[in-house]
């Protein structure tokens, strides 16, 4: 499913990379990108807590969904994109992180 997450959000003009488990460069990794979707029905807790401190610690973006399809987590990432014109704009990004 990597590249089925990778091609989808290459048609949103996103470029995704996907983690499946943590590797002694995760951080490295995680900072160096402009948001995170954590799907939560695919992560184990470790992960989720490591990749939710490093996005705190580098005020990077965390968007949590239980949605897996690559349709749906599109869906996510383009509701996320759209917030900062919104009115709420402000809550959605403490909503989010």
């Amino acid at each position: 499913m990597e590249k089925d997450y990778v091609k989808a959000y290459k048609g949103i003009g996103c470029k995704a990379k996907v983690f499946n488990k943590l590797n002694n460069n995760f951080e490295q990794s995680i900072k160096c990108t402009e948001c995170v979707v954590l799907l939560t029905k695919l992560t184990s807790h470790n992960m989720a807590n490591k990749a939710k401190d490093i996005c705190k610690k580098h005020n990077i973006p965390f968007i949590c969904t239980d949605k897996t399809s690559p349709c749906s987590v599109c869906d996510v990432m383009q509701e996320f994109m759209s917030c900062d014109s919104c009115e709420f704009s402000d809550k959605c990004r403490t909503k989010h992180a």
